[in-house]
């Protein structure tokens, strides 16, 4: 099962829509259902958000991927909000770097769980128009 349905947010030189975009990491609705994207019980408590060039897989390591360093909008630090503390808010900056200009982008949400667990989830794509 993908992270999210598929998507595309299109960031523009010459355009300031670029957020705020929610994504939204639901709890399973108890310790038997198979219905949320974090375990039961827990909430969010760190986030961290990275770009990344193209179609980025999901595995362990990234440090072989392209980071698109300002991708995210260093001014709009991504926030964790909700009811329960069940959604990432971010902003997205054009990036500075003209190699990405028409690429498209993986965003990689990393949390944090109250339990202590990390997680990844996999955002594609923000087109670099």
């Amino acid at each position: 099962m993908a992270d999210f349905d598929p998507a595309t947010i299109e960031i523009g030189y010459y355009t300031d829509n670029w957020g705020p975009y929610s994504f939204r990491f639901p709890a399973a609705t108890s310790l038997e259902a198979n219905d949320g994207i974090i375990p039961y019980g827990t909430t969010i408590t760190a986030v961290n958000v990275k770009g990344y060039k193209g179609n980025v897989s999901r595995k362990s390591d990234l440090s072989s991927e392209t980071e698109i360093t300002d991708i995210i909008d260093a001014d709009y630090p991504p926030t964790i909000t909700g009811v329960n503390s069940d959604t990432v808010t971010v902003r997205f900056f054009y990036p500075t770097v003209q190699d990405f200009k028409g690429q498209k982008a993986t965003i990689v949400f990393e949390l944090t769980l109250s339990n202590a667990a990390k997680k990844s989830f996999y955002f594609k794509y923000v087109r670099i128009q």
